[in-house]
């Protein structure tokens, strides 16, 4: 029996295709491995939308050269530096494009009638459902559209299935994907398929909590709002990545949306925890622009944000735009990484003492979990220190303590 180890870099999208691969071989009788030392090939499902990814590809590569295995690279790093790979690393023989995930599968079997298999999932208690590939926005600084296409919506009904299959696995939280989740439907269906799928994966008896990132502010309308509202299992918890706050930089990135709207739906969504990614360093970026970013985050309409530095793609439009220096970006990232913190800080204080519905997902030395104002993973974690607990289920606990983002509870 061939034996096979997986590395899955990069975002959640990624992992649900990991999840799928692995489950193909396994019903073509292929055995995961836990450990590198008992594989006989390893599988790199890469991530390349910047620099950055690009380059932990290549540091995962050059690892897996030392064990001597036969290796097989998939995703977004080749579809995007294919040529460049190929020429680093001469001894791998097996490049594969997202295209080729048929082939992928076919050449590690040795054979061309492949069984589909379900996902080999690879988290506990909850799970991915990625309900679109591609991208159509086209931001100024994205790879993504380049890297895998037009943003195509997934069938209704085989995301409904698949829902129903995640339940049928213990599955008690889902968490919608996409690269624009709220658009889901338009490209196949002519209109916003989001909140019939909400309200549909909803039906399902042991679905308890239905989460959305990726929510772009201009896709964002009043009816989603109103299902996240009134829609018990909804989490009150939202990601919708600004970017930026000024409407010259806004305009400058594509977005499609200017400040006074993304205010506006920011206010509507009172009372839900939200949660944003923004971008440090745009190209052209005054020191006011920045400052107006800056005291934005620092308002409090959000929970959670994560910051990226901006990085130079040659592929993009931005590209052609005029670099800041590397160390101002570096100063406006540390900055923001340092309010992001701080604010954190503030609201982690108000959670102790309080009890809440918390997602048991792992354990380490002890059980992690999260709460609905919480993604796993990307946010704060709650560490349980107790053992009356289980991997998969829910529990209600009191927050005692907190150590930066993280949540102890007893």
């Amino acid at each position: 029996m061939i034996k096979v180890y997986f590395i899955s870099l990069g975002c959640p999208k990624n992992l649900v295709d990991t999840e799928k691969i692995m489950g193909s071989m396994v019903q073509n009788g292929i055995s995961i491995c836990d450990e590198l030392e008992d594989c006989d090939a390893v599988v790199i499902n890469t991530c390349g939308f910047i620099k950055p990814a690009l380059k932990e590809t290549e540091a995962e590569i050059q690892k897996i050269l030392k064990h001597n295995k036969k290796i097989f690279v998939y995703g977004c790093a080749v579809n995007r530096a294919y040529k460049e790979l190929a020429k680093k690393f001469p001894e791998i023989n097996h490049w594969y494009p997202i295209s080729e995930k048929n082939k992928l599968l076919e050449d590690i079997l040795n054979k061309r009638k492949i069984k589909r298999g379900a996902r080999l999932l690879t988290t506990y208690g909850y799970a991915y459902l990625k309900i679109a590939d591609g991208c159509s926005n086209h931001c100024a600084y994205c790879t993504i559209p380049y890297i895998k296409g037009e943003f195509r919506s997934h069938k209704f009904e085989d995301l409904v299935e698949e829902s129903r299959g995640l339940a049928e696995l213990g599955i008690k939280e889902i968490i919608l994907i996409a690269q624009d989740t709220a658009n889901y439907g338009f490209d196949l269906y002519g209109k916003k398929m989001l909140v019939p799928l909400i309200r549909e994966i909803s039906k399902i008896k042991n679905i308890e909590w239905i989460r959305l990132l990726y929510v772009h502010p201009r896709s964002l309308d009043e009816n989603l709002i109103a299902e996240i509202k009134g829609n018990p299992k909804v989490c009150k918890y939202l990601e919708i990545p600004i970017q930026h706050i000024n409407d010259r930089i806004l305009k400058l990135m594509n977005r499609g949306i200017m400040k006074k709207e993304i205010i506006q739906k920011i206010k509507e969504l009172k009372g839900i925890t939200l949660r944003t990614t923004v971008i440090a360093g745009f190209p052209t970026e005054t020191e006011e622009e920045f400052k107006e970013l800056y005291d934005f985050l620092g308002s409090g309409y959000f929970d959670w944000f994560g910051v990226f530095k901006y990085y130079r793609e040659e592929e993009t439009p931005a590209a052609q735009l005029e670099c800041l220096p590397r160390t101002v970006v570096e100063r406006r990232f540390k900055m923001i990484v340092e309010l992001q913190q701080r604010l954190i800080k503030e609201r982690n204080k108000l959670r102790i003492n309080k009890f809440y519905k918390i997602l048991i997902h792992k354990k380490n030395r002890d059980f992690i979990g999260h709460a609905e104002f919480s993604a796993p993973e990307i946010d704060g974690q709650v560490i349980v220190k107790r053992n009356d607990v289980e991997i998969g289920k829910f529990c209600r606990l009191k927050i005692a303590k907190f150590e930066g983002v993280d949540l102890y509870a007893y």
